[in-house]
């Protein structure tokens, strides 16, 4: 038992910040109830910029963005070194525009509106620790989670 609450700690070091870059006043509301459920300190942006000198926070965490193809040209930038946990969230990703992504170092993308359960499991690719911290308190499966997207890629 008190193994687990050591690991617990530990985890919590590894991936605890999480930055949001939404519009939408509801989708940031819902990303910061969840993210904040599963252990991270959560913060709304307003831009890229915001994001200049906090390396270390997003090295310990990610970004949520839903931001425009110009938007996130701009600040790639700043992103190029945490590029590993960047999440674009977009109800429409196409190919093409999966392409370019791809090409820009964009490697993580969820169909928006996003499903608690595909977030989960982008959070498990960035932050594999986290998982057994915080997904599997409670006995498993969170009630109203789905495992498939309905409409899109998860990832």
């Amino acid at each position: 038992m008190a193994r687990k609450l050591i690991l617990t700690i530990d985890m919590k070091k590894t991936c605890r910040y999480a930055f949001i870059l939404d519009k939408d006043e509801f989708v940031r509301l819902s990303l910061n109830r969840i993210l904040q459920k599963y252990g991270f300190q959560v913060e709304e942006v307003d831009d890229f910029s915001q994001l200049r000198d906090r390396r270390k926070e997003i090295d310990q965490g990610l970004v949520l963005a839903d931001v425009e193809m110009d938007m996130l040209e701009k600040g790639i930038s700043l992103l190029k070194k945490s590029m590993d946990r960047f999440v674009l969230m977009s109800p429409q990703i196409t190919d093409e525009l999966k392409l370019r992504l791809k090409k820009m170092g964009v490697h993580r993308m969820i169909k928006k509106p996003v499903e608690p359960g595909i977030l989960k499991k982008v959070i498990r690719e960035i932050c594999p620790a986290q998982e057994a911290c915080y997904f599997s308190q409670g006995g498993g499966r969170e009630k109203g989670c789905r495992s498939i997207q309905k409409g899109g890629e998860s990832t």
